[in-house]
Formats: structure tokens, C-alpha cells, sequence
């Protein structure tokens, strides 16, 4: 498995230098391709636009030049895809000529030195970039790219899956809105709150829309214009990375729990398509399109795996309307779940019961997977979960407080001195 640490790099000029061939290089590949395709009608392949365009271009490593390529025609076998598929509306192929890109470096290109130096070499006759590298170990691929304020590294390494789980007990996952996580296994369930997240994106919101109604009253491209915007664009990245702070934080936390309890297999619904034809009304359909459960999901894939765990992905249709006990379905109001048979429970854990259920088929005899508070002649309910709240102090892990380059603009960029230093951001 590959996984990415950033690093904050501030500003150099020598980074300044390889954006600018890296966006020249771009241009002239998209450029030509399309003028190929204009006046004779033909497309030109990724291997010929190597050998036309980056065999040798200067100032910049042979690999990181056909990395550029490489991205061009990414970008266009994904559009290819989707106008094949009829599904590509309002989408146009990669045909904008850049200022400034990405620099990406290979293995070969990339060495860390013995005094923890990261050496990215830049073609012969050329200064490497040299960054202080807090890793002991060497990545696989490393890309410099703009975040918006300086530039950042990327660095792409191997880990193993050292962890062994300790049980086999099955875990069924319900992902929602107001509860971002719902989790079942067969002796208890919680539930993780999400609220804190529904918060920060009502703020995203309010100051996006504040913000847009000041910028449409400037004139366009004016200096109080551009200032709003400037500042529209700051306070929605700092709102972005608060919410992706928080579902790294409470996805590691879950998955952490779900260790310590045991568990060795974890079951998540697919929520897959399911904006299509999407229709509640404004608020309730913004509040969908903008729920994160793709990425949460991803998160809780990944990180599952590290933990030495299982991950497997069913159909989440109507698993939080069917009883678990009867096995009847209907569209439950409200937070609870109560049927006709007597059977009582959160909807949420009713959904994440039957998610794990619908895994396991029927090696298991029907209701046992339950966990019952109180049970009688007519009456059965669902034990109450444990919350999960966020704590604003809580913390992937204490050796991953990002630090940024402190280093005069311009300094940390001569030859034979590291880039930036620093350790991963959280």
C-alpha cells in the first residue's frame, strides 16, 4: 500500500524556475497534439509526444519531463472516457496552456542521502532540490505542486500492513449525514457524531455567500475586487482543511476502536450513485451534495487495512428500512426505528445491523446478531449506542504537527541547502 506525506515548502525561486518549464512543457504538448489534430486529424499518442517533446528538454530531469506528458494524456483518456460513456456535459478535454505546473520526479531521480537530505535530481548541469527530509525512509515518487499559498510536497511510499487484527468479529458501518459513522458488531454498536461537520460546512456556506454578494457589487478585476476574492479564497481553504482535519481524526479514532474491540473484518454500505435524480428540495439537497462520505469511506478503507483488517462494500438499499427481526419494510420517521412486530431501535444502527447482516447471508441463525436491551413476549429493542463526539484536542498522532518553512523567500532554494524542513502536515 502507498500512502502521501506533505510537506510545506514555502516559496524558492529555483521551485518558481521548474513550475515555469513545467507549465512550458505542458503548453507545447497540448498545443501541438491539438494542432496535429486540427489540420491532419490526427492524435498523437504519448509515446510519440515523448519523443517530439521531452527527449532532452532542458532544465528539467528526462523522467519529470515525460511525467508532464504523462499527466496531459491522463487528463485526456479520462475525458475520452466519459464523452464515450455520454456522460461528459459541460466537460472540455485539457486544452489551456499553463503559466506553471507540477514537477513530479521518479524512483531514479530521487536519492536520500545518509544526512537525511532528500536529493531530487534536475537533469545533468542542473541543481538538484535538496529538502530535510523528517523520514527515514525513501519515497517511491515525489511531486512539488501550488497549494494556493507555497508550494508543497507530495512523496508517495510503500508501507506494510504490520498490524494483525485481533479478533474476527464482523463490523457493519451505516455512513450518514448526521451520524457520520453508525457501527454494529455482534456484542455492542456506537455511533459517530457528525455534527461538528455539519457545522463547519454551514460556515463554508454563510461566507461563501457573503463574500460572493460583496465581490458581485465591485467592479470585475478592480483592487477591492480582487482583494474579496483574495480573501474569499483563504477562508474557504482554511474552512476546507478544518473539515478534512476532522474526518482524518475521526476516522483513525474509529478505526482504532474497532481494533481494540476485535474486530477483523469491517463491512461498509455503497453509497454509489446515490445523488443521482437527487431531488429534497434546495437546503436538503445541498447538504447531500456536499456530504464527504466518498472520502470518508476511503479513508476508513485505507486505514482499515493498516490495521491489518478486511474491507468489503455491499448495497446499502434499504438496509435502514427492513427489520432486522421480522424482516418487514418501512420508511422509519425520525431517529428511531419502531415496527409493527415490537422490534425498537436507532435507525442508523438498524441500517449498520443489516449492512452486516446482508455480508454474513445466513451463516448466522436469524436475530442473533441483535443486540437486545430488554426483550418480552411483544417487545424487543435495540440497545441504546454510545456516542462519539469530536474533541477539538484530539490528535491523529503527536509527531505529525505540521511545520512550515521559516527561511527568507529566495534563501532555501541555493545549491547544496535543503528546500524547506519540516514534518508531514496532519
Amino acid at each position: 500500500m502507498y500512502l502521501t506525506r506533505k510537506l510545506k515548502l514555502g516559496r524558492t525561486d529555483q521551485l518558481d524556475a521548474l513550475a515555469r518549464r513545467a507549465g512550458d512543457l505542458w503548453s507545447t504538448v497540448a498545443k501541438w497534439h491539438w494542432r496535429f489534430v486540427d489540420r491532419q486529424g490526427y492524435w498523437l499518442s504519448k509515446g510519440q509526444s515523448q519523443t517530439m517533446y521531452c527527449k532532452g528538454y532542458e532544465g528539467l530531469h528526462s523522467q519529470s519531463a515525460q511525467a508532464v506528458a504523462d499527466s496531459f494524456y491522463d487528463s485526456l483518456q479520462s475525458w475520452r472516457k466519459k464523452r464515450d460513456s455520454g456522460n461528459y456535459e459541460g466537460l472540455r478535454p485539457p486544452y489551456k496552456q499553463k503559466r506553471y505546473f507540477k514537477i513530479q520526479w521518479k524512483s531514479s531521480a530521487i536519492k536520500l542521502r545518509d544526512d537525511g537530505v532528500l536529493r531530487l535530481s534536475n537533469g545533468r548541469g542542473n541543481d538538484p532540490v535538496l529538502i530535510n527530509w523528517p523520514s527515514g525512509q525513501e519515497p517511491k515518487r515525489v511531486e512539488i505542486g501550488w497549494d494556493g499559498d507555497q508550494y508543497e510536497l507530495r512523496c508517495q511510499y510503500e508501507v506494510g500492513e504490520d498490524q494483525e487484527p485481533k479478533g474476527s468479529k464482523t463490523a457493519g458501518i451505516d455512513v450518514g449525514e448526521i451520524h457520520l459513522a453508525a457501527v454494529y458488531t455482534e456484542d455492542e454498536s456506537w455511533t459517530v457524531n457528525g455534527r461538528e461537520l455539519r457545522s463547519l460546512r454551514r460556515q463554508q456556506n454563510r461566507t461563501k455567500k457573503k463574500l460572493d454578494s460583496k465581490i458581485d457589487q465591485k467592479e470585475y478585476g478592480s483592487r477591492k475586487w480582487k482583494r474579496l476574492v483574495h480573501a474569499k479564497d483563504r477562508q474557504l481553504r482554511k474552512t476546507r482543511n478544518q473539515i478534512k482535519d476532522l474526518l482524518h481524526k475521526q476516522s483513525t479514532r474509529l478505526l482504532k476502536t474497532l481494533h481494540e474491540r476485535r474486530v477483523g473484518t469491517v463491512v461498509v454500505g455503497d453509497l454509489t450513485g446515490i445523488r443521482n435524480g437527487l431531488d429534497y428540495g434546495s437546503k436538503a439537497n445541498q447538504r447531500l451534495h456536499q456530504w464527504a462520505y466518498s472520502k470518508f469511506v476511503k479513508m476508513i478503507e485505507y486505514k482499515a487495512r493498516l490495521h491489518g483488517m478486511t474491507v468489503e462494500r455491499v448495497g446499502e438499499a434499504y438496509t435502514s428500512q427492513e427489520c432486522p427481526s421480522c424482516g418487514n419494510r418501512h420508511k422509519p420517521h425520525g431517529r428511531e426505528y419502531i415496527c409493527g412486530c415490537g422490534f425498537e431501535g436507532h435507525r442508523d444502527l438498524v441500517g449498520a445491523a443489516n449492512i452486516r447482516q446482508k455480508y454474513l447471508g445466513q451463516d448466522e441463525p436469524e436475530g442473533s446478531p441483535l443486540r437486545v436491551a430488554g426483550e418480552g413476549p411483544k417487545r424487543s429493542v435495540m440497545a441504546s449506542p454510545t456516542g462519539v463526539r469530536y474533541r477539538p484536542h484530539m490528535r491523529c498522532n503527536p509527531a505529525t504537527v505540521g511545520k512550515t518553512c521559516t527561511e527568507p523567500k529566495g534563501s532555501c532554494g541555493q545549491a547544496g541547502r535543503p528546500v524547506g524542513s519540516g514534518q508531514r502536515s496532519p
